[in-house]
């Protein structure tokens, strides 16, 4: 009886807030027409292609990738799967990571979006995917399609999986709702104890709870892009560069004012900036526009000349490169609360870190980095010039600074091989 009413209530929520989505989707198509194609996708119509011309047989592991940020995490663990000739069928329901995920793979691998979690869409979506496992990532968990890949007795795993305490206390407040959901799950990777202790107050079950670690710790720099940065390092070094990735809206505004006063005195200084999301390209140029910055957006290919103070990173996939080249990173959604973005990929390259206190989203890597003293905070417009100003002027501390976020990243690497082989255990168990 409580199943039956938590699927009626669950149709409900979706019958409500799926027009909204597909509304605002729609909307998005104004600024990226690709919002507006493959439809059909959504709702699970979808066609089994051969992967490749020597496809390996068997039944796909199917891995969502809800955004970019989750493709990026889970992209090693990806590349582990097709190496070792297993098929592998990624969604994703965003645009930008659908580009990226066939830039990355092309045909080497199966690629839709996620249908919308109608139960109907999902049916339809796995009688044509026919997976050996379905793999999740971080706390993307869709009640519709658990069911249904249950029904089929196929296992879902969740790996990488984290659960913040504004999550935790979400989730809990829906228990009635997501109790059965959380029970079908087969495999609960999570990133750290404290993150396992949550996800079994939410219902999974203990035995299938492993701390595993966190995959974006096993990021690797591909040789060609660690030889574009050299080379860009080279280009530019008669300057400092201080790389501002996946800013949001109300902290760009915060970094040129710091900058604007910094420029005064530290001319060589070079402020890169890589919003969060494409459709605010034009918006961030105005406002760069508008400060009366002498700038290059990055898509025009334009050289940066000893008069450039900002560059508008207005193209994917590049934050690595610019972070890779930086002297000093601040991390952004950080500032506002939004839960702050990935630190993990400027300690890959071992700069300093600068971050707003709203991190709960990386509460665990934050505390890490504090701890050993590896990142600097800010709040607002003077503290952001005067951090950045000292990290710029003495560099021994810059480089101390940046010598133990490369610590800390080399001492937490070994998720994927770790959680490729409990997905391989996963999907042996199928129908068990």
């Amino acid at each position: 009886m409580r199943e039956r009413i938590v699927r009626l209530g669950y149709s409900l929520l979706l019958c409500f807030y799926l027009p909204i989505a597909l509304f605002n989707m729609w909307r998005q198509g104004s600024q990226n027409p690709d919002y507006r194609s493959r439809w059909r996708e959504r709702f699970g119509f979808v066609k089994k292609r051969k992967a490749r011309a020597k496809a390996p047989s068997g039944r796909p592991f199917l891995v969502h990738c809800a955004s970019v940020g989750e493709f990026l995490a889970a992209k090693p663990l990806l590349h582990k799967l097709v190496a070792g000739e297993t098929p592998v069928w990624i969604t994703c329901t965003t645009p930008t990571a659908s580009k990226m995920i066939q830039e990355s793979f092309g045909e080497a691998v199966y690629h839709t979006y996620l249908p919308t979690d109608l139960l109907s869409s999902m049916k339809r979506f796995l009688d044509s995917v026919d997976p050996a496992v379905v793999v999740l990532m971080e706390t993307e968990v869709w009640p519709n399609l658990v069911l249904s890949a249950e029904r089929r007795r196929v296992p879902v795993a969740l790996i990488n999986a984290r659960l913040s305490e504004k999550s935790f206390r979400g989730y809990q407040k829906l228990s009635f709702f997501l109790l059965p959901t959380w029970q079908r799950i087969a495999l609960c990777a999570v990133q750290n104890e404290r993150y396992g202790s949550r996800f079994e107050t939410l219902g999974v079950q203990l035995n299938r709870i492993q701390v595993l670690g966190n995959l974006k710790f096993d990021i690797s720099i591909p040789s060609g892009l660690a030889t574009d940065i050299e080379e860009t390092k080279s280009l530019l070094s008669h300057r400092q560069l201080i790389t501002a990735g996946s800013t949001h809206e109300g902290e760009e505004a915060l970094l040129l004012s710091a900058y604007k006063k910094l420029s005064r005195v530290r001319k060589q200084a070079l402020l890169v900036i890589a919003p969060r999301h494409q459709e605010r390209f034009a918006e961030v140029e105005k406002l760069i526009e508008a400060k009366g910055f002498r700038y290059v957006k990055r898509s025009t290919g334009r050289p940066i000349v000893d008069t450039t103070q900002v560059l508008l990173v207005d193209t994917m996939g590049e934050l690595l490169l610019w972070y890779g080249a930086a002297e000093i990173a601040f991390v952004g959604g950080s500032l506002i609360p939004r839960g702050g973005h990935n630190p993990i990929e400027p300690m890959t390259f071992g700069i300093p870190i600068i971050s707003g206190r709203h991190v709960f989203n990386f509460e665990e890597v934050y505390q890490q980095l504090d701890k050993q003293q590896a990142v600097r905070w800010v709040s607002d417009e003077a503290s952001l010039h005067d951090t950045l100003l000292g990290l710029l002027t003495t560099t021994e501390t810059a480089q101390r600074i940046g010598v133990q976020a490369k610590s800390l990243f080399a001492l937490h690497r070994g998720a994927t091989a770790r959680t490729l082989a409990a997905l391989h255990q996963c999907a042996a168990g199928r129908g068990a």
